[in-house]
């Protein structure tokens, strides 16, 4: 199995020879749930402050700062994403004439002594007793609960995307099918109540009658299959299927063919990782490139990369899908819209509570 490079902007990633196929054994929390964790346990419901900025040097912000015995805590929240950071109380000057009235630091050395990259003459402290069920309600509204993949078939012979998007269904292999099994169930649109990820569910079958869906590990994921969207006769470009995969970060290309697959064959902006996967008897062979800019993300692919259809093999495969998702979000086309609408959570709350 292999694949060609060429001119595209994606690069396979190498394969780790100590790596093994395993199943999910490090966290899946995503940042800003731990975020909503450690907030929740360290200063939700006990005596804390917080302070606001509305237009700081560092855009709007957010600071909740608490003292536990002998350190203090503090969660920074800004458009690049939020600070977990604690230090020693010792370590904050404290006037005499505060430490005479039993008054702590400061504000201004409070801020300094937690993290000297606070702008703290923008800070406002905010006492109103709803704004940390604002704070809250901030972060959850990032936590993404759902995902959407692309499968691409690639048929025997077949190299260039107008190829791999012209497959029918029924012209597909009986690997194939088994392949889309081991992904998830298949489900019928029509009347659909979980996630759907952009597919018609009206019965009217504007993306197909049926598609593959699976939970896991508490998320929803549901795949754009090629050949379960309609296929239009006489559009060669089948446009109605670009629409959907091509607006998929992760892609799989089912490759059924020993033409090696061309990376330039997929041209997608939006599309970041792809997952190439090559049927051999039972086991499937993996090679896994993501696009210039996306940084390297678990877990490591052993070498070889052959998974089989078990249990194991399906939480690595959709582990490192997931992964691969994720790291996308830091990439150069996404990173700047993600601090956007950070930008915009956190200026809708300072502004609600700094009148």
């Amino acid at each position: 199995m292999s694949v060609i490079v060429g001119n595209s902007e994606f690069r396979p990633l190498p394969n780790n020879p100590g790596a093994k196929i395993t199943g999910v054994h490090e966290s899946l929390l995503q940042e800003c749930e731990k975020d909503i964790i450690w907030y929740r346990d360290n200063f939700f419901g006990k005596s804390h402050q917080n302070y606001l900025a509305l237009d700081s040097p560092r855009g709007p912000l957010a600071i909740s700062v608490i003292r536990d015995a002998d350190t203090y805590k503090a969660l920074l929240r800004t458009t690049a994403g939020s600070e977990r950071l604690s230090v020693s109380s010792s370590s904050i000057p404290t006037s005499f004439v505060r430490r005479l009235f039993g008054l702590g630091p400061s504000t201004v050395n409070l801020m300094e002594g937690i993290s000297r990259n606070i702008p703290v003459r923008s800070l406002r402290m905010c006492k109103e007793p709803n704004l940390p069920n604002e704070l809250l309600s901030m972060e959850e509204r990032q936590v993404i609960r759902s995902y959407k993949f692309g499968v691409a078939y690639v048929a025997p012979g077949q190299c260039s995307e107008e190829e791999m998007f012209s497959n029918r269904n029924e012209n597909t292999s009986p690997a194939f099918k088994q392949f889309l099994n081991f992904l998830g169930e298949t489900i019928e649109l029509r009347g659909w109540k979980g996630y759907r990820a952009g597919l018609d569910t009206s019965g009217s079958n504007l993306t197909g009658t049926h598609s593959v869906y699976t939970k896991w590990q508490g998320y929803e994921i549901m795949f754009h299959v090629s050949t379960l969207l309609p296929f239009i006769p006489g559009d060669r470009q089948q446009l109605e299927r670009k629409r959907h995969i091509g607006n998929d970060i992760v892609v799989i290309i089912f490759q059924d063919s020993d033409v090696p697959f061309q990376l330039g064959s997929v041209t997608s902006h939006q599309n970041h990782v792809v997952a190439v996967v090559k049927p051999e008897g039972e086991n499937y062979r993996t090679i896994v490139a993501p696009k210039n800019g996306v940084p390297g993300f678990t877990p490591d692919l052993p070498e070889p990369c052959v998974f089989g259809q078990d249990a194991v093999s399906r939480d690595f495969f959709l582990h490192k899908l997931v992964n691969g998702e994720r790291a996308s979000y830091k990439a150069p086309s996404f990173a700047p819209k993600i601090s956007r609408t950070r930008s915009v959570l956190l200026y809708e709350v300072a502004s609600k509570f700094l009148k």
